[in-house]
């Protein structure tokens, strides 16, 4: 189901007349407009957003009127793909890992942000929609995980991973009162959400980065040297009880909300169980495992792209000042962000986000090292044997050594790249 709103008029009933005069009837009045951009610019939003692009452009951009649709966000890519150029949309809000598969598809046109723009943004946030050296999506929006500390419990932070868990353990070992030393969600499939900033800090990554700052698909990194040097690490927390294969994110919201885990690992998502919570804690990131390496959490960014269809639609030089100049500002970033109870990809508008009584500022801050969610169409192939190896690193008394489990993945990952043919190593 779509529903439509803002200056312009429905884009494919104006083409049916031909040679109509250049103009359109737009909500404040009638807005003339050049005749190749008669029907103005088309964006497709989601339900929470497109009430705020209404409300930031009632009388269109600059002169061109403005049409906002409504999308079912887990559809809208294949409607893209499926649509008839005449009722395409110009501009398209959507995850920004989309990039790499709309890029191939031909769908998306790059955007040139200024420098004074790229200025407001930090450069992993800008790096999650880069394919073949060129920026194909404005970000606006982020997710993260960040560490939640009981500071009854934990008076004074940690500094190092190592010092949180030796001060968890000891918390844990009378069974008294905490249970559960570190709760990091696993439970269900063992996301790599919850686990890849520990991954991370022992060295571990996806995808390595070419030069032009996209993401290098040859180069996997599951089980790079690095990380197979920081393996033992791992295998020493499971061995000790610091993380279980077993733990849900509701053992793990419940143990730190009871008071029986002094640390938790939790994002946006949580907010309202972060409101809900009767003692003191603290919202901060996660400290390193190694003293060279971040700590580093996945981030989900959502934002605009451009499509191809503006330039069929003769509006490409509109819609691309639209996106890169208006929305990315720090008041429409606000807004936008806002409408998600998000963090703002652009840092003049976090600065001030209220949300939660600044807990949303808070857990965004503690993602100011992560990394994007992957945005080429091969990450799938990733997920499953990563989950299986940090499954079988953190199962008790039955697990695997790090080293083997994350070979095996690194292995199985390659086979899929590479068309099924398993590599030597």
């Amino acid at each position: 189901m779509e529903r439509q709103g803002g200056g312009g008029a429905v884009r494919g009933m104006t083409r049916m007349i031909a040679g109509a005069v250049a103009a359109m009837v737009a909500a404040a009045g009638v807005v003339a407009a050049p005749a190749q951009a008669a029907d103005g610019i088309v964006i497709w939003s989601d339900a929470a957003h497109a009430p705020v692009l209404r409300e930031l452009l009632p009388d269109g951009y600059k002169g061109t009127p403005v049409t906002v649709v409504e999308k079912d966000m887990s559809t809208v890519r294949a409607d893209l793909a499926g649509i008839g150029a005449r009722n395409a949309p110009d501009i398209l809000w959507g995850d920004l890992t989309w990039t790499g598969e709309l890029v191939d598809a031909g769908l998306l046109l790059p955007l040139t942000l200024k420098k004074k723009v790229r200025a407001q943004f930090r450069p992993n946030v800008l790096a999650g929609s880069v394919v073949a050296g060129k920026q194909f999506g404005l970000p606006v929006q982020i997710s993260n995980l960040a560490l939640v500390t009981n500071t009854t419990l934990v008076p004074t932070q940690p500094r190092t991973f190592a010092e949180l868990s030796d001060l968890a353990l000891k918390l844990a070992k009378n069974k008294k009162k905490v249970t559960i030393p570190f709760a990091l969600a696993q439970g269900e499939g063992t996301s790599p959400w919850t686990t890849y900033p520990l991954f991370s800090g022992l060295g571990g990554y996806l995808f390595g980065r070419s030069s032009d700052g996209s993401l290098d698909v040859a180069d996997v990194g599951l089980s790079n040297p690095v990380f197979r040097g920081n393996a033992t690490t791992l295998d020493g927390w499971n061995d000790s009880g610091l993380i279980s294969s077993t733990l849900s994110a509701e053992q793990a919201r419940k143990a730190f909300a009871e008071g029986k885990s002094p640390f938790w690992l939790a994002g946006p998502e949580e907010l309202q169980s972060l409101l809900d919570l009767t003692f003191a804690y603290r919202i901060g990131s996660i400290p390193p495992v190694t003293s060279s390496l971040k700590t580093s959490p996945l981030l989900t960014i959502q934002g605009f792209m451009l499509t191809t269809f503006a330039t069929k639609h003769g509006v490409e030089e509109q819609a691309e000042a639209l996106v890169s100049s208006l929305l990315a500002r720090e008041a429409a970033q606000q807004k936008l962000a806002a409408a998600s109870g998000l963090y703002p990809a652009n840092t003049k508008a976090a600065e001030s986000v209220a949300t939660g009584g600044g807990r949303i500022r808070a857990i965004g801050n503690a993602g100011a090292d992560g990394v994007p969610m992957p945005n080429v169409p091969q990450a799938g192939v990733l997920w499953e044997p990563y989950a299986l190896a940090w499954l079988e690193s953190t199962a008790g008394a039955k697990a695997t050594p790090a080293m083997k489990a994350f070979r095996a993945a690194q292995r199985s990952a390659l086979a899929a790249l590479q068309g099924g043919t398993v590599p030597t190593e």
